[in-house]
Formats: structure tokens, sequence, C-alpha cells
């Protein structure tokens, strides 16, 4: 194994994978059936075919930096301003991405499995694992990913076909049952979870070897699966109108499990699942966080660190509800971040276009 501070291609593909799928299990899905309910696959499989465009987008951008991390070349190429124009919508954009499911998971903690233990104190304590990891750099992050990846897989494929006996995939049908206007405000919530693809643009120098078209494609693939399987399981199981009232369809599937008559009651594979998501999705979120802020010395960083982690557990302690967080997330957050995410990486593709041209006059006077 090399020691060298980076990590290979298939830890950068393990890393994303658990950190798009846990959002694309808990966030997306509920938006997804409250809104389009039957048809909510479909908006998952709509909202694919413009975003192959965009994995292609995010391909050439990153042929362009040549494995340097996207701020310093934003600033070589575009001068300071024009960075900061695009790294601040960004840096909000990481930073919400950790908030938002740091308080759903304070939720589903308090809401399942520790209804008396004070919510603050489930945010602390994964707040304080995540920072210590993002501290540690990516090289530990990317191997602890490799590490739990399998076994979050193989537990999804434990609860996927251990529940085929109850699953009734003809509640997926018929289709347009109510139209088209739902499918189009799914393909929202869809879309918002395929843009936080945008992460891996922001990993890319850290990886050993340049990450290709190829790499970016497979993880539009393996996103579809990710939303999809959940997805269409919790409407098979209970059927489109059930599914669109459950607040965590995804855990409620493992509450469906059980083997022979004996054995039941499963369903704390899904805290191992949901956890080792959200502990990779965290650090990730804030080393990247630190990255993008320039900060090097391990003490600066750490300050850093604890102020963005307590910074989101007193967020976290507002006292807002839950129905107003869905809200915020239905109304406010996904639409508005899939819109940011795709405006920045068209501006980031036009200053690539741009400069690849100024490179090439550049060249051709010489």
């Amino acid at each position: 194994m090399k020691v060298d501070g980076k990590i290979g291609i298939s830890q950068a593909i393990m890393t994303m994978m658990l950190t798009v799928g846990i959002t694309n299990h808990v966030n997306v899905i509920p938006l997804l059936l409250s809104s389009a309910k039957r048809d909510a696959w479909l908006s998952v499989l709509l909202a694919s075919i413009p975003f192959i465009v965009w994995a292609c987008i995010l391909s050439f951008i990153n042929n362009r930096l040549h494995q340097q991390s996207l701020h310093q070349w934003l600033r070589r190429t575009s001068g300071k301003f024009v960075s900061y124009l695009i790294l601040i919508p960004l840096l909000i954009s990481i930073y919400g991405m950790a908030l938002v499911h740091l308080i759903d998971t304070q939720t589903w903690t308090t809401v399942n499995y520790l209804p008396r233990t004070p919510e603050w104190f489930t945010a602390l304590v994964l707040m304080g694992i995540c920072i210590i990891a993002a501290f540690g750099g990516i090289a530990p992050l990317g191997i602890t990913a490799a590490l739990l990846l399998p076994i979050v897989a193989i537990l999804g494929f434990f609860v996927a076909f251990g529940n085929v006996p109850k699953k009734d995939y003809s509640l997926l049908l018929p289709v347009f049952q109510h139209g088209i206007a739902p499918i189009w405000e799914g393909m929202i919530y869809a879309g918002g979870g395929f843009c936080e693809l945008v992460l891996l643009l922001l990993l890319q120098h850290h990886v050993r070897k340049p990450l290709r078209l190829v790499h970016y494609l497979a993880m539009i693939a393996i996103v579809i699966i990710l939303t999809l399987s959940p997805l269409t399981g919790a409407i098979a199981e209970f059927g489109p109108i059930e599914s669109s009232r459950q607040r965590f369809p995804a855990f409620e599937q493992w509450r469906l499990l059980s083997i022979g008559k004996d054995i039941e009651n499963m369903e704390f594979f899904a805290i191992f699942q949901w956890l080792s998501g959200s502990f990779v999705r965290i650090s990730l979120c804030l080393l990247l966080l630190t990255e993008i802020l320039e900060v090097h010395t391990p003490k600066s960083r750490s300050v850093v660190l604890f102020v963005l982690g307590i910074s989101m557990i007193v967020i976290t302690s507002l006292p807002f509800s839950d129905m107003q967080f869905v809200g915020f997330l239905t109304h406010l957050y996904y639409p508005l971040y899939m819109f940011i995410t795709i405006l920045l990486t068209l501006a980031i593709a036009g200053i690539a276009l741009w400069n690849r041209k100024r490179e090439g006059n550049a060249e051709h006077d010489a």
C-alpha cells in the first residue's frame, strides 16, 4: 500500500458511494415519494438523462484541472475575484450538505432508538468523531470507507432480497396517473441527489491517478441504482400512498424483514448503515471545507474544524420542528442547491473552455 497521503480511484468511488448513497436513501426518497408518489421512480430515470450530460461536463473540467485542486486552479486561471464568486457559494453548499444530514441523523436517532437522549448530545458525539476523521486527512477516510462499504452493501442486498416475498412490483403501475407535473417536481429532488457528485470534482486532486469520463458515468449509474432500489422497494412493499406518508421509508423496510418465524426486528443493521454513511459524508464535507478555506497548519485546521462543528450543533439545537425542516428541504434547499450547483458547474466549464482556447492561441503565436 502506498503511503503518499492520497487514495486510489476505487477508494474515491467508495467514499462517494457512502457520501451520496446515504442522502439518496435518507433525504431524497421521502421527498420523491411525497411529490410524485407512484411515479417517483420515473422522476429518477428522467432526471438521470440530463445529468449524464452534466457528468460529461464534470469530466471535461476534471481533465482541465490536471489533478490540481479546484480552488487553486480557479485562482490561477481566473483571478481572486472570480474564484471567490464561485468558491463562496460552493462553500455554503458543502456546509449545507453536512448540516442537513446532521439534522436528519439527529431526528432519526431520537425517533427510532434513543428517544430519551438529548438531541444535542447525539449531534455532539457524531460531530466529534467526524472532526477527528477530517483532521486525519483523506487517506484514513478513504481506507475507512473501503472497509465500511462492503458491509453496508451486503446489508443492503440482505434487506432487498430478504423482503422479496413481501413485494408487489405491480404497484409501480400505472404510470402518469396524476399527469406529468408531479414527475417534474420529483425530478428536482432526484436532481439534487445527482448534483452531489460535484464532490468528486473537489476530491480528484487527492486521487493517485486521473479520473476519467467512465468514472463519472459509473457514479451516475451507481446513484441511479442507490436511489431506485429502496424507492421501488418502498412502493412495492407499502404501496404508493403509505410509503409517501413515511418519514424514513428505507428504514421502514428493515422493520418488515424477518428470517423464518423466529428471527425478526433486525433494523439495528440499519443503524450501522446509516451511521457509516453519516460519518463519511460529514467528515468529507468538513475536510473539503478546510481545504477550500486554505487552512494548512494543524493548529489552524483544528480551530476551523472545531468552529464548523460547533456552529452546526448550535444550528441543530434551534427550535424548529421536523415538519418545518422537511418543508425547508422541499421548497428551498433542494431546488436552490440544484440550481446553484448546475450554475457553478457551467461557470467553471466556461472558464476551462476559455482557458483552453487561450492556451491554444498562445501556442499558435509561439
